[in-house]
């Protein structure tokens, strides 16, 4: 069986992000008859082995190293290996440029235009076609698979049982993964102030470093709360909400397709394109956090939202107009015709 690889950067630092991305990509390679194998860390096994919809073989390396290389040499040499999926911000130049004298095509899903890039065959990233020129400027031979079509989404996102706004009953809060920037509590104890009424879910994943204090607070809030830790049904989850509030990245486009109007987050410079448009296309609403958290105009922006049932409905059916489910399939098919390419020279 041919095998794809990949290279995830996960870590209490950078998130889980990355690898939720290869994982959509290795269930859509799974579909195709392609064995998955991702060469991790310690930490990135740990996640992967929580997940009951994890598909792909484990190895654990040290990211970074000469160790690894090897390994991936060696795999390559005694496997039919069609490419080398690398996503992550940690990764040495040295390294990328490395795995990049491989005898496979390097896939590098990038959104902070890393330098690095320099070394790919192919470049995906769903969230900025704006930068067709600068990645030119970075790689002029690389495939560009730039743009809404190449988000890359689980197949639990493929065929998703929309309710109406009218049947959705919870406020919900989610920070990724791993939380890096601590928002979950405090965003929680805002709204439960200023909401105190209304039914939360607060959804926290396998990296978040506050479990015990977010517990504590939740068990004598007096609010109706319900805490999910390393959710595995992501789509049940965001259709039964009626507005979320979450950090801006990946997860907006999850979002998307499960039509949830939504209060989104921004902490970095590299989301804030991706989440301005995103604003502009009418499904959510932006709040840019980089300098700091207005929590003035958060609570103002979210009590507007849930008291009113005529814009949520409206951000519902905006977003049907823009969701885009099927990127993993075409960042496959991009795979495909470059390595059709290679062979025919």
């Amino acid at each position: 069986m041919s095998e794809l690889l990949f290279i995830a950067d996960v870590s209490h630092k950078s998130g889980i992000g990355h690898l939720m991305r290869c994982l959509a990509l290795a269930q859509a390679a799974q579909q195709r008859g392609l064995e998955s194998v991702f060469f991790v860390s310690r930490y990135g096994q740990d996640v992967a082995l929580s997940r009951h919809d994890w598909c792909g073989r484990l190895v654990l390396v040290d990211i970074n190293s000469d160790r690894t290389i090897a390994a991936l040499r060696g795999r390559i040499a005694s496997q039919h290996c069609v490419g080398l999926v690398v996503d992550g911000y940690y990764f040495e130049h040295q390294f990328i440029a490395e795995l990049s004298k491989l005898p496979i095509p390097l896939l590098m899903l990038d959104d902070i235009k890393t330098a690095a890039c320099e070394y790919a065959d192919i470049i995906v990233n769903p969230a900025a076609p704006q930068w067709l020129q600068d990645y030119r400027e970075i790689n002029s031979r690389a495939q560009l698979c730039l743009g809404a079509r190449y988000r890359l989404l689980r197949r639990e996102f493929m065929q998703v049982p929309i309710l109406p706004i009218s049947k959705r009953q919870s406020l919900t809060i989610n920070f990724g993964g791993s939380d890096p920037m601590c928002l979950t509590l405090p965003v929680l104890k805002i709204l439960t102030q200023h909401l105190p009424n209304i039914p939360f879910r607060v959804v926290t994943g396998p990296g978040y470093s506050q479990l015990d204090s977010l517990r504590d607070f939740i068990a004598l809030s007096g609010a109706f709360i319900q805490h999910i830790h390393n959710c595995q049904d992501m789509v049940d989850l965001w259709t039964h909400s009626r507005l979320t509030v979450a950090a801006a990245g990946g997860v907006q486009f999850e979002l998307c397709a499960c039509q949830c109007p939504s209060v989104l987050i921004v902490v970095a410079d590299n989301q804030y394109q991706a989440t301005k448009k995103a604003s502009e296309q009418g499904w959510c609403e932006i709040l840019d956090a980089r300098s700091g958290f207005d929590e003035t105009s958060f609570i103002k922006t979210v009590i507007a939202l849930w008291n009113n049932d005529v814009q949520l409905a409206d951000m519902q059916i905006n977003a049907k107009t823009w969701s885009h489910v099927t990127g993993a399939d075409n960042v496959l098919d991009a795979l495909a015709t470059y390595v059709q390419a290679c062979e025919g020279e």
